[in-house]
């Protein structure tokens, strides 16, 4: 599910069959009332695939490291307490392909069409972004730095949402809002790498210090909202196509990292989430006149 590779080919095939469809609709229709004007009402399902772009903001935050201690310097083993530095601010933005499905109901009253829909997309891609800070000198360290790698992954998201839109004929304009979650895996890599005193080296001529490093990761669900708007095209009486645009925001979490290793880090970051999506989709219709 991960990857939304499939979006392309199932929509390709979809949109096959609807024009099959389509041709086997030209022969002039017996009379009846499925040959009035064109009605939007009525429960609808279909497939979507498009392209989807996540922004990830990580708030500072106050890193906690503990630096190398409970060593020999050659006159005593020294204890170290732990250091803290704030993290600077950080952006991350990934963009790819995805895919999913939707359903649907929707009521025409005149030219005004009232609509719920829901639907479920994969995504893929991920981003990452590094960072570095220098540490003070300790009575073991002349110095030390520690670095710290994110990494956003979203696995999948979702909404449910209102739809109000404009019939024109069989063609039909809408906006849409609602609900939105998505499914993100958010991990960082934390590096602490010391620099040890003349004194430390030659009170421990056979032990290696560093550099260290240690993984934390998070896996969430995060509830939002999103809205937007779209349009879609009547082929016939059971399958329309469109193209639609929302923008999400699943708001801010606050995610506790800490890693196992020796000289761990650990920090508490404030991380945002937001997606701009576009989708093409297509349709199809139990309404009057449809399957």
């Amino acid at each position: 599910m991960k990857s939304a590779t499939f979006g392309a080919p199932a929509l390709a095939g979809a949109i096959g069959l609807a024009l099959t469809a389509g041709d086997a609709m030209a022969d002039p229709p017996p009379a009846g009332p499925a040959n009035g004007p064109y009605d939007w009402s009525g429960v609808y399902v279909g497939l979507n695939t498009g392209w989807t772009s996540f922004h990830s903001h990580a708030d500072a935050s106050t890193l906690t490291i503990n630096q190398l201690s409970g060593v020999n310097n050659g006159t005593s083993t020294v204890t170290v307490p732990a250091t803290t530095v704030t993290s600077k601010p950080q952006g991350l933005t990934t963009s790819s392909w995805t895919g999913g499905g939707q359903v649907g109901f929707q009521k025409q009253l005149g030219h005004l069409v009232l609509g719920v829909e829901g639907d479920m997309d994969a995504v893929g891609g991920h981003s990452s972004g590094a960072s570095s800070y220098a540490l003070p000198a300790t009575a073991l360290t002349t110095g030390s730095t520690v670095s710290v790698d994110r990494f956003v992954n979203p696995q999948w998201d979702g909404s449910l949402r209102g739809r109000l839109g404009l019939a024109l004929g069989r063609a039909l304009i809408y906006g849409t809002g609602g609900l939105a979650v998505a499914d993100v895996h958010d991990a960082t890599l934390y590096g602490y790498a010391p620099t040890v005193t003349s004194a430390v080296t030659a009170a421990n001529p056979s032990t290696t210090f560093g550099p260290y490093a240690g993984y934390a990761s998070n896996h969430s669900t995060l509830p939002g909202w999103t809205v937007g708007a779209g349009g879609e095209v009547a082929l016939n009486r059971a399958v329309s196509v469109g193209l639609e645009y929302r923008y999400s925001d699943y708001g801010h979490a606050t995610y506790g990292f800490e890693t196992d290793a020796p000289n761990s880090v650990s920090e508490a970051p404030r991380i945002g989430l937001i997606d701009n999506q576009v989708l093409a989709k297509i349709n199809f219709r139990f309404g009057p006149g449809g399957f």
